[in-house]
């Protein structure tokens, strides 16, 4: 599983870089050439939002996304278990919810024939690419909360290295 979330890590990765060099281009074509370079905003719009949906379930994996430890010391030890079960399981049913939705809203953009305005980019599968990512950040919520639920004492968060991607 490892090795997925390395490719998830590397597309992200590819796809900030190449935003970054849109960006720079068009910011550069503009400024000495008053020549803006067509598509850099849609570009950059889509790849921003691939790299939100693949980078959900890579915070999720490793544990790094944000967490407001709010109960934490009121709790016993005990219940801490409980409460990130409970949080991977709440946070699988919402990314499960939204790629529901996202599918039957790219159905109806490839339906419909819709594309973006300069690069003619089907709309329907950007969104089904984001509908498929939120599919595999529920995946890993769950992969989580079963991680939480079987691994005696240490919270998954404070073992180095672990990963459920």
């Amino acid at each position: 599983m490892r090795g997925i979330g390395n490719l998830f890590a590397t597309v992200a990765g590819i796809l900030v870089l190449g935003m970054m060099l849109v960006t720079s281009l068009d910011v550069g074509l503009r400024f000495f050439f008053n020549a803006p370079l067509g598509g850099a905003f849609e570009i950059t719009e889509m790849s921003m939002a691939l790299v939100i949906f693949a980078g959900m379930s890579l915070a999720a994996a490793r544990r790094e996304h944000i967490t407001v430890n709010l109960l934490e010391t009121a709790l016993p030890q005990q219940a801490h278990r409980w409460q990130r079960v409970l949080g991977d399981l709440v946070c699988a049913v919402v990314a499960a919810v939204l790629a529901w939705r996202i599918g039957i809203r790219a159905q109806s953009l490839l339906a419909a024939g819709e594309t973006t305005l300069v690069l003619g980019i089907g709309r329907g599968y950007i969104a089904w690419t984001v509908a498929v990512l939120c599919a595999v950040a529920a995946g890993v919520f769950l992969r989580c909360a079963w991680q939480a639920l079987t691994t005696p004492g240490t919270a998954p968060e404070q073992q180095p290295g672990q990963s459920a991607l």
